[in-house]
């Protein structure tokens, strides 16, 4: 591991191990039919806007432990009986919160339903006055990241499931320009803006905005991927060096174990020869930078030479996905979906192929997770048409192919078996509409 990597990791261990004195919250309780009173089991149980969650066992009982919080929306899903929202406001001091819930099976009446050749997108939110620049979910909610203009001058907007603009909120001018949402691993929508990044909480419908350092969540907050079995999923990426490591980091004894490694070993011989294409000068100066940094010669080598900017360098995408109790992650370098348990240990790894197409150039190194299904989607592009194809996260093997309807469709996100992104029509004068397409495999 270069020095670089090895800094950046004792810094987030450091922050890390604060986490285990922060207060937590304990959410418990027992699921039953409502009308036999018998235990469900296996029902699903999530808490909103996060990655906490737990299914119920043989007796209907759960248990979650999460980050101390305000408020707390809880969701029960199981097949075949109406879903469950509960929303509790948390007193200060208090560290559990019991739930008794009753709940009662769905009849499913079957409408008459117009067939067409083709699905047609669901304009969700759509404007003249503004357009929609990012989006994200919040319960069965939407936020949405928009301007008239310019992000200098956004709003964040709340839309309920119907595309119905609940709540407005003007962000902050101190924030600087608006740029984009990033959603993190505790499963706060946070507001990148140019000074600030601000954590949205939601409070019964109303938005409420925590600053925080843009150079403290790039440290100590992006690194984060998951959390399993009392353990937080990290890596020490950094897009300028062919190499990183994914760590499992212990929160009761602080210790942290290396789960896997990925590089680009074609890239890295050539990321290395350029130290050695350097001339005489230029050698020496790098490795005095070097022992100034305490750093590699080699990566200061390749920033020197502009080689990371150049077009014979990309980025390491190699994503990492929390899959029930699976760890996968998709080495798109061994061409292998590694499988490990939750302890961080490899149990087996499967051949990869959906990387490679026919037409390389349609492959755009990138991939989704549906956090509703528990479903992986590849990401592709011909002649600006998105389409994607499911992977099977036991197999790796492709499932299906879908195919975008509109041309450069942007944002990209799947949710609950839906297609989700922004579109303005080419050389249209229409502000760019929130739409959605129910994913149908071919």
């Amino acid at each position: 591991m270069n020095a670089f990597a090895k800094y950046r990791i004792i810094i987030l261990c450091s922050f890390l191990y604060t986490l285990k004195a922060q207060q937590t919250i304990t959410v418990y309780g027992n699921i039953t039919d409502q009308y036999s009173h018998k235990n469900l089991s296996y029902v699903a149980v999530q808490i909103q806007n996060s990655n906490y969650s737990a299914s119920t066992s043989n007796n209907g009982n759960f248990s979650i432990v999460l980050p101390e919080k305000k408020h707390v929306s809880v969701l029960f899903k199981l097949l075949g009986y109406k879903s469950q929202l509960r929303e509790i406001d948390v007193s200060d001091g208090q560290d559990s919160i019991f739930l008794a819930v009753q709940m009662s099976p769905s009849y499913v009446k079957i409408d008459t339903v117009s067939i067409y050749s083709s699905f047609k997108p669901d304009t969700l939110v759509g404007s003249p006055k503004y357009s929609i620049y990012d989006f994200d979910f919040y319960e069965d909610k939407y936020i949405l990241l928009t301007a008239q203009k310019s992000l200098e001058k956004a709003e964040l907007k709340l839309a309920d499931g119907s595309g119905k603009i609940i709540t407005t909120y003007v962000v902050p001018k101190e924030g600087g320009e608006a740029k984009e949402f990033y959603h993190d691993y505790m499963g706060y929508t946070n507001l990148v803006c140019k000074n600030y990044i601000y954590r949205i909480n939601m409070y019964h419908d109303r938005f409420v905005l925590i600053p925080l350092s843009i150079q403290d969540v790039n440290s100590f907050i992006k690194p984060i991927v998951d959390t399993i079995n009392g353990k937080i999923i990290f890596s020490d990426y950094w897009k300028e060096y062919p190499l990183f490591n994914y760590y499992s980091f212990n929160e009761q004894d602080s210790i942290k174990q290396r789960i896997h490694t990925v590089e680009d070993e074609e890239l890295m011989h050539a990321y290395n020869f350029e130290y050695y294409s350097l001339k005489p000068k230029e050698k020496l100066a790098a490795r005095r930078l070097a022992m100034d940094l305490k750093t590699d010669k080699h990566i200061v080598a390749s920033l020197m030479s502009g080689f990371t900017k150049s077009m014979f360098y990309e980025p390491l995408f190699a994503p990492l996905y929390i899959i029930k109790d699976t760890i996968c992650v998709f080495d798109h370098y061994k061409d292998k979906l590694y499988h490990l348990n939750k302890n961080g240990t490899k149990i087996d790894s499967v051949s990869i192929n959906y990387n490679h197409p026919k037409n390389w150039k349609e492959w755009k190194n990138k991939m989704l997770k549906d956090d509703i299904e528990n479903l992986i989607y590849a990401v592709y592009e011909k002649n600006g048409h998105k389409y994607i194809k499911r992977i099977n996260a036991q197999t790796g093997k492709e499932q299906g192919k879908y195919s975008l309807q509109f041309h450069s469709a942007d944002k990209l996100k799947i949710h609950d078996g839906y297609a989700y992104y922004i579109y303005r029509p080419f050389e249209s004068t229409q502000e760019k509409f929130f739409y959605r397409e129910f994913i149908k495999l071919e």
